[in-house]
């Protein structure tokens, strides 16, 4: 079958509620749109996806967290490897969880190394995820603390650090602490310095941390949809991520919601070295391989060598490090994708790749929880593959 009748097929029989797929090329002579499916499985919904449709991206916030870090980095209002622990003082207050006791104690040691901006950057200072980590997970059964639906950044995330900033590597909310960082520089928050910064200039409207506060995006929000493991049937659940609350806080490495389109243009400007969004040298430093040490360089190949945690095709040779906003191809034998070539995701099944080498970026987005699903994998690697044949170099 062709790529367009798998993905009819795919929507037709449940295996997404729909999909928008986006890609284009530096020349601007391949521009690939397509939009299959529904908004919601909520049963008597009968609206069809559209290319404006609003979604929950999730991680795919991390790029537009990383870029606007980079342009105050490129203004000279702080360096990557400068100390910013002061900014973040839950964050910094915390110990290094270095295992347990026999009766299941905590063991605790102090925290001897700075946490720069770099470090919060590629998921090397330490921060994790509650919901991720086994060792966090055996933290809270042991003190009784929840990953409860908090709404500020400060409630959510404090946990102890998982190693010394530096010395590991592990997925976290590094990118959220750094969202911070910036709102403590500006004095803005980062919905606001975004929509001034980035959105703005690139004519996006459409992306924001709260889209219940926007009165444009009513009723345009795509539902969730929920794969239950025995059946493999999907189930349709409200909008947003199901293990946060009702945020007052933006969320800088989780909590924006998009129109495709409109993130689509991030894609492209970065893709283009247009400079709209950061001068030459500095959207480099995207595409260069940026963790710090061996020790955080072993951490991500660890983590990778099971990547079932992570959305898209991973079943690629294990050359990997992390660029700012997302991993990075560190090696020259996958199979599509050039060596640094950045990729990431969202939990709810989303895609994005910039490959500047191929000269191509391209976007898959859908609804379906949990993250990594594994009827959603092959079309995530049949959209990629199928963009690099139609428009790759």
């Amino acid at each position: 079958m062709s790529f367009d009748e798998v993905l009819e097929k795919a929507a037709q029989d449940g295996t997404i509620p729909g999909a928008v797929v986006l890609a284009t090329n530096t020349s601007g002579d391949f521009n690939f749109q397509k939009v299959i499916g529904k908004r919601s499985l909520q049963a008597g919904s009968d609206d069809p996806l559209r290319l404006d449709s609003v979604f929950t991206i999730a991680s795919m916030t991390k790029l537009l967290t990383s870029i606007a870090l980079l342009q105050l980095h490129e203004r000279g209002t702080v360096g990557l490897d400068q100390d910013v622990s002061e900014l973040v003082p839950i964050l910094a207050n915390q110990s290094i969880l270095t295992g347990f006791t026999k009766d299941g104690t905590p063991i605790l040691v102090k925290r001897e190394k700075a946490i720069t901006l770099r470090l919060l950057l590629t998921h090397s200072s330490g921060a994790g995820y509650s919901f991720m980590d086994p060792k966090l997970q055996q933290y809270a059964k042991y003190t009784g603390k929840t990953f409860s639906e908090s709404s500020t950044i400060d409630d959510i995330f404090d946990w102890p650090l998982l190693y010394q900033p530096g010395e590991g590597w592990a997925y976290g909310a590094g990118v959220t602490w750094a969202g911070k960082v910036l709102e403590k520089l500006t004095g803005k928050s980062l919905e606001d310095y975004m929509q001034e910064n980035m959105f703005q200039p690139l004519g996006i409207s459409r992306i924001t941390f709260f889209p219940r506060a926007n009165p444009a995006l009513e009723g345009q929000m795509c539902d969730m949809s929920v794969r239950d493991d025995a059946t493999g049937t999907l189930s349709a659940a409200p909008p947003g991520l199901p293990f946060f609350g009702d945020l007052k806080d933006c969320l800088g490495g989780e909590g924006a919601y998009a129109d495709l389109s409109d993130y689509a243009k991030v894609l492209r400007s970065i893709l283009l070295d247009d400079g709209t969004l950061l001068r030459s040298e500095t959207a480099a430093l995207i595409f260069q391989p940026q963790l710090p040490t061996d020790a955080a360089r072993a951490g991500l190949r660890k983590a990778m060598e099971d990547p079932s945690w992570a959305v898209g095709d991973f079943s690629g040779p294990n050359e990997y490090d992390w660029g700012f906003g997302g991993i990075l191809i560190a090696g020259d034998n996958h199979p599509v994708r050039s060596r640094g070539c950045l990729i990431w995701s969202g939990a709810a099944n989303l895609f994005w790749f910039i490959d500047r080498t191929a000269r191509l970026c391209g976007l898959w987005g859908t609804q379906v929880m949990p993250p990594a699903d594994q009827k959603v994998e092959p079309l995530i690697s049949l959209f990629e593959r199928h963009m690099y044949a139609l428009g790759g170099k």
